[in-house]
């Protein structure tokens, strides 16, 4: 099963547009922050865009174009700080198969959009 979403660039920050997590009240704007290496696929991704949705999911699918391999967990905590990223306590690092030596990180947001835990392996490609 795959998902849509939409990411933004706003301030030259990148988010992802996920209203029903700040509507529950689970964090503010600042946890859904795109950091660390995250900012620069979406980058890539939007062809150096300020928007682009993105397909995305935790099996291979038809059409898929980048594949992100987990690496460990942990967080750069100053390099958050200094972003302004909503306090955490961890996170999980990912490869990006397609991009060599591209690593990025992925707040827990990620367990949200993914109904609980990071998966080991996250497929997509971009919708628009």
């Amino acid at each position: 099963m795959t998902t849509y979403k939409r990411f933004y660039k706003e301030n030259k920050l990148w988010y992802i547009d996920l209203p029903e997590f700040l509507e529950a009240k689970l964090g503010s704007k600042n946890n859904l922050l795109m950091v660390d290496g995250a900012d620069t696929l979406l980058d890539i991704l939007s062809n150096n865009g300020d928007d682009v949705t993105v397909e995305f999911g935790n099996e291979r699918f038809h059409g898929y174009t980048h594949e992100l391999n987990k690496l460990k967990t942990g967080m750069n905590k100053a390099l958050l700080d200094e972003i302004g990223h909503a306090p955490v306590n961890y996170g999980a690092y990912y490869s990006v198969t397609e991009i060599a030596d591209h690593v990025l990180w992925l707040c827990p947001v990620t367990e949200y959009v993914f109904n609980g835990g990071y998966p080991d392996n996250i497929y997509l490609r971009v919708i628009n």
